[in-house]
């Protein structure tokens, strides 16, 4: 048995030797100082141990780390590539008898020093050397560097098919922006501006993760190439806390605003304009403090979803459902960096990418619905707009009829008989009968026209033709009206017609107190405000019960003032007399 198990290890060995698989070995310099040349001593001594999984994963560290490839691969265009586009510090060295440093670079560096413009770290293994030493410095940061060798050929269909794939994904999440900036400015309502905000820090947070916004966006910017993971991270927590809640239609309680205070904070911290090398202690206990903030702040949001279900919202059981199918990536894929788990190379390279998308699309959904909600709460509010508009139309007809049936009438009963009784005085030759007559008729006439359109309004304006209008009614010593007008010494700045609908109103008004209050003493007040107008009636008279609607003896007033946008209250009782309070907008000022 013992025999048998022997010859089995002999012979994976063998296979391991005759394919050339790379063995890496990994030593940890603590002091942070030691070169190439004393690195290679110790990796001669035996200091390295052995790294099977080829998965650098130190997590949080303040050391320095050295990877040994100790088994180059065949003669070919090879590259070693360190599968994390995040590493500060690199350096890649061939080693014969001595260290021979080939490449720098790193996020400490321009995005142009990189052996291959790659969003990771891919070194070609040209200079053949029996053993390669890459030198991988994060201190203070979490490290993590999935470790493996790629022909050029292999390297190239893998650069290829992530460009597809990124291109793809970004577009889509670049079209649900844009749908998102579509709808805000069509509904104007805030929660699709601040969606397609939240969406757009989503997008820069995965291509600054992946390397790509490095690579495209801010290719010489080394302060910000280590800074917007942590930058944008913030900036999507943020808007994802005011997207829910324009999206949920909740109040911003005292836990969001400190929440949004501190990430605040942590975005001043994140831009200090300070090397990290000047304050690496502090680095790292932001660093270690933005995740543990982060899971409280998602674990907030949860909480704050699952009580809006309970509530009946739906728009908040969509957004749990997005948001799970987020994170669910979210985790596979860091625990995948973490070397936790094996996943599919598609999940493990765009399961961020591919949650986001799903979740922006699910989001999208219930965006859709909401707005199609909008559109048709819009139409029926046009729909029951017009049917108002008619109401008022068929109104407006109606007492017009009813003005032009009590002209005629008063045409036919007074006119028409002062005049039949003047042409028999002047038939019998009563001439000095008849000269009174015609001089009844005039003043009949003349006070008819003044109804229809009052002169001293035409030549003096609305004042002075409501002045004489309260005048004439003083005069009959029945009935005593105080009038007070405040403003209105402009008239000509406003359209003609809100003046004489202004004048029939309160020509109305009186009509209705003279014929139906029984009333002793009136106050009638004009007061022109700045973008408004009150009118107030209020007298002594016998008042009356108001009936349902409240306005329906007042038809021909309410009509006018609804044609005018504005509103009327009346407050009456019986024998206490009525009050009638109308406030009317002002016209834009032609």
């Amino acid at each position: 048995m013992q025999r048998a198990l022997l010859l089995t290890c002999l012979l994976l060995l063998r296979l391991m030797a005759a394919a050339q698989l790379p063995v890496f070995g990994v030593f940890e310099d603590t002091s942070r100082t030691m070169q190439a040349g004393a690195v290679h001593a110790a990796y001669k001594a035996g200091q390295f141990r052995p790294l099977p999984s080829a998965y650098l994963n130190p997590g949080f560290t303040k050391s320095v780390f050295w990877v040994a490839l100790t088994q180059p691969p065949p003669a070919g265009e090879w590259y070693l590539v360190a599968d994390n586009a995040h590493i500060n510090h690199l350096e890649f060295y061939a080693v014969t008898d001595t260290a021979a440093l080939l490449y720098v670079t790193g996020d400490f560096h321009p995005f142009a020093q990189r052996p291959l413009r790659y969003n990771t770290f891919a070194f070609p293994l040209a200079a053949r050397a029996p053993l390669y030493l890459l030198k991988a410095d994060k201190h203070h940061e979490s490290l993590q560097a999935p470790l493996f060798l790629r022909t050029r050929d292999a390297l190239q269909r893998q650069q290829v098919t992530e460009t597809l794939v990124n291109g793809i994904f970004t577009g889509v999440i670049v079209l649900i922006i844009l749908f998102g900036i579509f709808l805000y400015l069509t509904t104007r309502d805030g929660v699709y501006g601040w969606y397609a905000l939240y969406v757009a820090a989503v997008l820069l947070w995965i291509w600054s993760n992946k390397g790509l916004g490095f690579h495209y966006l801010w290719p010489d910017s080394v302060f910000f190439a280590s800074r917007a993971r942590a930058l944008f991270v913030v900036l999507t927590l943020t808007l994802t806390l005011q997207f829910l809640i324009a999206y949920l239609g909740i109040r911003k309680t005292w836990p969001i605003r400190v929440f949004q205070a501190v990430w605040l904070l942590f975005a001043v911290l994140i831009l200090w304009p300070v090397p990290y090398t000047d304050f690496v202690q502090a680095s790292l206990l932001i660093q270690q403090a933005l995740p543990v903030f982060s899971l409280l702040v998602v674990g907030f949001m949860g909480w704050l979803l699952v009580r809006e279900v309970r509530h009946k919202n739906s728009a908040a059981l969509i957004y749990l459902l997005a948001t799970g199918v987020f994170i669910v990536f979210v985790v596979l894929e860091n625990l995948y960096h973490l070397g936790r788990v094996k996943l599919p190379e598609f999940v493990a390279h765009y399961g961020v990418f591919l949650g986001v998308v799903l979740e922006m699309i699910i989001i999208t959904f219930g965006l859709a619905a909401r707005f199609n909600s909008y559109r048709r709460e819009k139409e029926t509010a046009l729909l029951q707009l017009a049917r108002q508009q008619k109401e008022l139309t068929d109104t407006i007809v109606t007492v017009e009829e009813k003005e032009r049936k009590a002209l005629a009438d008063r045409l036919h009963d007074e006119i028409g008989a002062m005049l039949s009784l003047t042409s028999l005085q002047v038939n019998a030759g009563k001439t000095a009968q008849a000269a009174l007559l015609l001089k009844d008729i005039s003043s009949t006439v003349r006070n008819i026209s003044h109804q229809l359109t009052p002169v001293a309004m035409e030549k003096y304006g609305l004042r002075h033709a409501i002045e004489d209008m309260v005048q004439l009614a003083n005069a009959s010593g029945k009935i005593h009206i105080e009038l007070v007008i405040i403003g209105f010494s402009k008239e000509k700045e406003f359209p003609p017609n809100f003046l004489h609908t202004l004048y029939r109103i309160v020509q109305e008004l009186l009509q209705n107190i003279l014929k139906h209050a029984g009333a002793g003493n009136v106050l009638l007040q004009l007061v022109e405000l700045e973008d408004s107008c009150t009118l107030l009636a209020e007298d002594n008279g016998k008042g009356m019960h108001l009936p349902p609607d409240g306005a329906g003896f007042l038809r021909s007033i309410s009509a006018k003032v609804a044609y005018l946008e504005g509103i009327m209250n009346i407050d009456s009782s019986p024998g206490n007399g009525m009050l009638v309070n109308i406030e009317l907008p002002l016209p834009v000022k032609p």
